[in-house]
């Protein structure tokens, strides 16, 4: 690692507004990794605004390429006497020649992209304390990680959003209010260049149908030029409102969170939205898409291919279907002058894939338990929550509220709650189903075996939702919470293959499964007219996941009969997901699903959440749920060494 003990860094970022808000990701990271760090930005003066709301940065020093021509290197001059080696560190993810010598001046240690070509780049090499290329067929988010990679920190490939004061949402919201809007789609038409904009024709045609949707669409822009022009030309239709003008950057920022979506073309503003998981419908002209694509937190990726039209998680790409698209140009001319390939994209295709959008989506919302789509497989998430204890409650609150952070949009998948209190879950937009009192003493064996509920629950719950063949079904305990896309484990539950949490091993190789082995060697027990022995390829999975599909609902029964027979003979609690594994395993394969989720489950880890997860929900009840599932991302549930230590001491206390 370059640098152990870390006080000051600068990070230099000459180029537009895009990239100086994906730097966000790399900032986060360089300051959880060093604590008490000081953060300083060198940035572009036509880029302040969105720099001045980046978190954790304490000082933004400024070029500006107008001072440049008025006074040739006075300006650098000012820069390099005020800044001279005062870094311990310097990174610049620029590799233009003047961003590689500030990084080496400012800097006692340096990090910087570099081109390709080694005409270019070979001073660059010998000079820096480290290097890596700049790649422009991956997207600007990785190429900015980059350095990570260098100081060996640990990162995920996230976009992270920036977060606005809620005063500045009160304030938006207050806008909204008095234009009597609420539920809208943002339609951004503007950009930083003219050979970016989708042309006036064409974009009236777009609006024109969309204003059908009875949707409203907010038209936003800043007060350029362009922008102005823009303004001057929004045509008069229902459910379309003026909105250029009306927002500061980072009020922005707030209307596009509380927003359903985006729609426009490739610039800052869809960034922005895209780091917030929004429903992206973004329009390219020659953009190189492999780097300037939206990233889509929800799959960790990007476009890497020219097509017409693409869909990736939740964000859809239109183009012109032309030979030289995309060529990357500033304009056919690239001298800023039009782009044919914006010519060609018709707004009847933008507008179809909207409505079909809009359409499902609002026929998911209106349907307390979701029929099956015919596009693609349902996808059920499922909790099953019992008992007086609230933190049970608060915890499948939280894990649910984690998990959709990672949604392309909220009816992606059902999230259903079997519980014994569905008053516990108003105000969420999931379904809850009954346990009764009843089925609850059933299910447990009069309270001797809670555990069983879980196959029994899932079991009732496939019946009462009446999944059809090609349904997948994921159960999560309630312990469980996600700071990365959870999508991928529905991929993992296959009509031949099952999910679970994790392979704990075999059962004559673990210790701790001895009682299995002791009371069950040797035996043969019927069920069903099948017997089942103990083998020496036994294995015990955790069932904190449990994903399967309608075909392997028969093993439920049969693992629940082999359970009661495991309850007479096995002294042990891990009965359910063994019997489980055993019955699936008869017919299918397993995968385990451990990388992609955390989770608290041991006794003291519990305990530190419960109070965490508690205070968050009851700080955050007046918000909406979007804003809270927002939020939960930003819980720290690892417990700090000293909680540890704490509760060590504790417990030997006593002892």
């Amino acid at each position: 690692m370059i640098l152990k003990k870390n006080k000051k860094i600068i990070v230099i970022i000459q180029r537009s507004n895009g990239d100086v808000f994906l730097s966000t990701s790399l900032i986060k990271a360089l300051n959880d990794n060093y604590e008490n760090s000081q953060i300083d930005l060198l940035v572009n003066d036509d880029t302040i605004s969105i720099a001045k709301l980046i978190p954790y940065i304490k000082n933004i020093h400024t070029f500006s390429y107008q001072k440049k021509k008025q006074g040739r290197w006075k300006q650098e001059r000012n820069i390099l006497s005020t800044l001279y080696k005062k870094y311990d560190l310097s990174i610049s993810l620029t590799a233009s020649d003047r961003s590689v010598l500030y990084a080496l001046i400012l800097g006692k240690k340096s990090i910087s992209a570099v081109e390709n070509d080694n005409g270019k780049s070979w001073w660059k090499k010998i000079f820096l304390t480290h290097y890596y290329y700049f790649n422009s067929n991956i997207h600007i988010l990785k190429n900015n990680l980059e350095p990570l990679n260098i100081l060996k920190i640990n990162f995920e490939n996230i976009h992270h959003p920036i977060e606005v004061t809620k005063e500045t949402k009160l304030n938006v919201k207050k806008k909204l209010e008095a234009i009597k809007v609420h539920n809208y789609l943002i339609f951004h038409a503007s950009t930083q260049y003219h050979y970016k904009i989708y042309p006036k024709n064409l974009r009236d045609a777009l609006l024109s149908s969309l204003s059908e949707l009875g949707t409203p669409i907010l038209i936003t822009g800043g007060n350029s030029s362009l922008d102005d022009e823009i303004k001057k030309q929004i045509p008069d239709l229902p459910n379309i409102f003026d909105f250029i003008g009306k927002t500061s950057l980072e009020e922005f920022i707030a209307l596009s969170e509380l927003s359903l979506g985006y729609i426009g073309m490739d610039t800052l503003n869809m960034h922005i939205a895209a780091s917030q998981n929004k429903r992206i419908f973004a329009i390219f002209g020659p953009t190189n898409l492999k780097t300037w694509s939206p990233w889509s937190n929800q799959l960790r990726l990007s476009a890497t291919q020219d097509k017409p039209i693409q869909t990736y998680g939740n964000v859809t790409i239109f183009q012109a279907d032309m030979p030289c698209v995309a060529c990357g140009k500033a304009g056919c001319d690239d001298n800023h002058g039009n782009s044919d390939c914006l010519d060609n994209i018709s707004p009847n295709s933008i507008f179809n894939e909207i409505k079909d959008w809009s359409l499902y989506s609002k026929q998911e919302v209106e349907i307390p338990i979701l029929t099956e789509s015919k596009s693609s497989p349902r996808k059920v998430l499922l909790y099953i929550v019992y008992g007086e204890d609230q933190a049970y409650y608060d915890g499948a609150i939280f894990s649910l509220m984690t998990f959709m952070y990672w949604l392309p949009h909220r009816s992606f998948v059902d999230v259903v709650i079997l519980t014994e209190k569905p008053e516990r879950f108003l105000n969420y937009p999931i379904t809850t189903i009954k346990m009764s009192e009843n089925q609850k003493n059933d299910w447990s064996l009069d309270g001797e075996y809670h555990f069983r509920i879980k196959n029994r629950g899932l079991a009732f719950v496939m019946d009462k939702l009446a999944l059809k063949e090609s349904d997948k079904i994921l159960f999560l305990d309630v312990d469980t919470y996600f700071h990365k896309s959870p999508l991928p484990l529905f991929d993992l539950i296959e009509s031949n293959q099952a999910l679970f949490y994790l392979n704990e091993g075999l059962i004559y190789s673990r210790k701790r499964f001895k009682t299995y082995v002791d009371n069950l060697e040797g035996k043969k027990i019927e069920i069903d007219g099948e017997f089942y022995k103990l083998s020496k390829k036994s294995a015990l999975w955790g069932s904190l996941m449990v994903g399967i599909m309608v075909n392997m609902r028969p093993s439920l029964d049969w693992a629940d009969k082999l359970m009661l027979k495991f309850f007479v003979l096995v002294p042990s609690h891990t009965i359910e997901p063994f019997a489980l594994s055993e019955s699936l395993l008869r017919k299918y394969k397993m995968v385990e699903g451990k990388n992609f989720v955390s989770l608290y489950s041991t006794s003291r880890k519990k305990e530190y959440a419960k109070g965490i997860l508690s205070n968050f929900l009851e700080e955050n009840k007046l918000l909406n749920f979007e804003e809270q599932v927002r939020l939960a991302q930003n819980i720290k549930i690892r417990r700090p060494l000293f909680i540890v230590l704490m509760q060590r001491f504790q417990r030997l206390f006593k002892k």
